[in-house]
């Protein structure tokens, strides 16, 4: 809410600075093309999924409750976020690699649904707990959706992780956070046929 308040207020504001014979010369075009500008402007700014408030960032994947919307989704071990609703959820494969090959393999993913390598970048990197975040963008409108993504060893050969996906603004997604999932399970590269799903302790 904060965040829709300031993009109306910039367009406003931005607007409001010209003279009003100027405003009257530039005439329908610029009225669409400003407004158009502030608002992609705030959709690719650099500061969603870094811990401001509203803004997306690293979230408690261990007591993760899901939200009141259906703009969310995750895939976790079956006995991890017991509090999540099972419809907007599904359980994580557990891979024959240990976590820092899963975690490469993850990486590489990425580096194929990004056009520029730099978006691929996490946001925020905790190593010590093999949590990390990013932000992916809607194709279009470019509204920016936080990914967080948890490692879970669970012996030296095989691993898991959990895995969530959400949106910064609106109430429904429309399935794209479902989608997104979807597709990194069915995208990650360079691993051997999944083994058999496992209820692990994140």
């Amino acid at each position: 809410h904060v965040m829709r308040a300031w993009l109306m207020a910039s367009i406003v504001a931005a607007e409001g600075l010209r003279p009003s014979c100027e405003r009257r010369k530039l005439g329908i075009g610029s009225a669409v093309a400003l407004p158009v500008v502030g608002f992609y402007s705030i959709m690719c700014a650099p500061f969603y999924g870094k811990g401001i408030p509203g803004l997306g960032g690293k979230i408690d994947l261990e007591n993760l409750r899901d939200r009141s919307s259906p703009n969310e989704y995750l895939v976790a071990p079956a006995s991890a976020c017991p509090n999540f609703a099972a419809e907007k959820r599904e359980e994580a494969p557990v891979y024959p690699v240990n976590a820092a090959q899963l975690k490469s393999s993850f990486e590489a993913m990425l580096q194929r649904r990004f056009s520029i390598a730099a978006y691929a970048a996490p946001t925020i990197a905790d190593d010590a707990n093999r949590h990390y975040v990013y932000v992916e963008r809607t194709p279009l409108l470019r509204f920016p959706d936080i990914i967080n993504v948890k490692f879970v060893p669970i012996d030296d050969n095989t691993s898991t992780f959990v895995l969530h996906s959400a949106s910064i603004y609106g109430y429904s997604d429309l399935g794209k956070n479902r989608q997104r999932l979807t597709e990194m399970l069915r995208d990650l590269p360079n691993l051997p046929p999944r083994m058999a799903r496992s209820s692990v302790k994140v």
